[in-house]
């Protein structure tokens, strides 16, 4: 293995050494690495392979979906569109629930989003 290791070394170094590298997308600026402790050690490559080929697990998928319902819901003109949002965000939540995540992320939001909508006198329940 030492001499794989050694052999690729060598080929990064004169790569280097020839500018194949500076072109590359966010050179010199620092990495973003993603906080994945919370990831089993033995999924993280996967699961990063997964994320780099955009897909997201489901749980994942319905708490974006949840945001953006919650958003819309804040931010619906009439009755109608609050009372569609706020039974799909019902069904997403409970989809949440069932996969055993919590849904707090949501209550915090919108706890956050009725102080200011009471505070600004913008009554929306």
């Amino acid at each position: 293995m030492l001499f794989l290791d050694s052999l690729v070394e060598r080929q990064l170094q004169e790569a280097q050494q020839q500018g194949k590298f500076d072109n590359l997308p966010g050179a010199g600026k620092p990495l973003q690495l993603d906080d994945d402790s919370q990831v089993p050690e033995d999924l993280r490559m996967s699961y990063r392979i997964l994320k780099m080929s955009g897909f997201l697990p489901e749980t994942l998928q319905l708490r974006q979906e949840a945001l953006t319902l919650q958003t819309l819901l804040v931010n619906a003109t009439n009755a109608e569109e609050r009372s569609t949002f706020h039974t799909h965000l019902a069904v997403i939540k409970l989809k949440i629930s069932q996969a055993g995540l919590s849904t707090q992320f949501l209550e915090d939001d919108m706890y956050g989003e009725d102080v200011k909508g009471k505070l600004l006198g913008k009554n929306k329940s």
